[in-house]
């Protein structure tokens, strides 16, 4: 790749996600993870999340932040959730010691005094009734400097509305949210968000895979996890990009870039190679309107 001078078009809008650079999807090398990240801060890329669940991923952001001698990229990582290297076998620990091992660990692996945000990992594992003491607690960690900002990271459950505001939480991740077979945040927490001036994160452009590598696999065997409405919209979309001679992930990051809402774009490449296409869709910019009309009728804002 070619390192640019300055950061290019709708690139300040992505944040490099490590969860495939990490190893969690499959086994990495690496000397490829640590490279491909330097290689997205060399491409303008600025903000880099991470997390002690996505594998050795926190690891690999301190060795690739090490070698690099640019302007510091805004690094988020999170807490609840133990390192693992399996996407579907998670382990928690919201204990207040357990919490503040983690966030200790995550500053010592990732070699900086504070963290930009520091996420509450998977709050839909965290048992309701001790809500208050985890927020207290992740309030705390902004308090002593740990973190600029704290976020819930992963789509929170019904109950924890009452606890999403400003004055609790600056930002919030969700996964599988907003994307081009499903927009129901627009129906849900991103005007929320937007009015109430906490920063959204959209993570998992691709659908966990079913805009991008997966699509073969999960079309002809979907996982329990993914509803039909996904599938049906994802083979819609698919028709529409073969139409127009566009890659399927190239279509559903441009998609994002099209909705007229501010939002951060949580981007997932597993490798300088999915890295560099994802860069050149985003320089791309937004799809022609009649494009973006299509999408919107395939998802519909449906959550089944």
């Amino acid at each position: 790749m070619v390192k640019q001078s300055s950061t290019p078009a709708f690139l300040d809008r992505c944040i490099l996600g490590t969860v495939g650079l990490g190893g969690v999807w499959h086994k990495v090398d690496p000397d490829e993870s640590i490279s491909t990240i330097i290689a997205a801060l060399e491409n303008g890329i600025g903000a880099i999340d991470t997390a002690p669940a996505y594998g050795n991923a926190e690891e690999y952001v301190g060795k690739a932040l090490r070698q690099w001698s640019g302007p510091q990229p805004v690094i988020s990582t999170k807490v609840g959730r133990l390192k693992g290297f399996a996407a579907d076998e998670g382990r928690y620990d919201y204990s207040v010691e357990g919490m503040q091992r983690s966030v200790e660990q995550s500053l010592e692996t990732l070699g900086v005094s504070s963290l930009d945000v520091l996420f509450l990992h998977d709050p839909l594992h965290m048992a309701e009734e001790n809500a208050g003491q985890v927020i207290e607690t992740m309030l705390s960690f902004k308090e002593k400097g740990y973190a600029k900002k704290i976020g819930l990271g992963g789509n929170p459950p019904s109950w924890m509305a009452p606890y999403l505001k400003p004055e609790i939480f600056d930002v919030l991740m969700e996964f599988n949210k907003l994307n081009a077979v499903s927009t129901v945040a627009l129906n849900e927490y991103l005007p929320f968000c937007l009015a109430n001036h906490i920063q959204y994160y959209a993570a998992s452009p691709l659908n966990m895979g079913l805009l991008g590598s997966c699509y073969d696999a999960f079309v002809s065997n979907p996982p329990a996890w993914l509803g039909k409405h996904y599938i049906d919209a994802a083979v819609s979309v698919k028709a529409l990009a073969d139409a127009q001679s566009m890659t399927l992930p190239a279509l559903a990051h441009r998609f994002l870039l099209s909705l007229p809402y501010a939002f951060q774009i949580v981007i997932g490449a597993s490798d300088k190679t999915q890295l560099a296409a994802t860069i050149e869709a985003f320089q791309n910019g937004p799809l022609p309107g009649f494009m973006v009309g299509e999408i919107m009728k395939y998802t519909n804002g449906k959550t089944n």
